[in-house]
C-alpha cells in the first residue's frame, strides 16, 4: 500500500510539473461577466430613471427659500430640483434635510447646491 501511494504521488507531481496548464484569468472570466451585466443593468436603470424624470413647476428665489428655510428650521427633509437641464436630461429630484446656508448655498444631506440653481423645493 505504501509503494501504491507513493507511486501516486510521483505520478501526480510529474502531471503537475508536465502536463498541468494553469489557466490563469479564464477562470474568472465568469465572474467579470456577471458583475459587468450587473453594471449595465444598473446604468440601463439609472439612465431610464433620468430620462423619465420630469421638469418640476418653477419656483421664485423667494417661495424656495421659503420652503428650504421652514424645513431647516424644523429639521425636516425636502426635495429639490436643480433648473440645469443638460442634452435633454432633466436633473434628478435631490433629496435630504436641510443642515445649513451660507451667503449663496444651501447643504442638503451631503449636497451644497447654489440657491440661484434651484428650479423647485417642496418638503417631504
Amino acid at each position: 500500500m505504501a509503494d501504491m501511494s507513493q507511486t501516486q504521488m510521483e505520478r501526480a507531481k510529474q502531471f503537475f510539473e508536465h502536463e498541468y496548464q494553469e489557466r490563469g484569468m479564464v477562470k474568472w472570466q465568469g465572474y467579470y461577466l456577471s458583475d459587468h451585466t450587473e453594471n449595465v443593468s444598473d446604468y440601463t436603470q439609472q439612465r431610464k430613471n433620468k430620462m423619465d424624470q420630469k421638469l418640476m413647476p418653477e419656483m421664485t428665489l423667494e417661495e424656495i427659500s421659503s420652503v428650504l428655510f421652514a424645513a431647516y428650521a424644523n429639521q425636516q427633509a425636502v426635495s429639490v430640483q436643480e433648473r440645469a437641464v443638460i442634452d435633454g436630461i432633466v436633473p434628478a429630484i435631490i433629496s435630504g434635510v436641510v443642515k445649513g446656508y451660507d451667503e449663496n448655498n444651501v447643504y442638503i444631506g451631503g449636497v451644497k447646491l447654489n440657491l440661484e440653481d434651484i428650479n423647485w423645493a417642496n418638503v417631504k
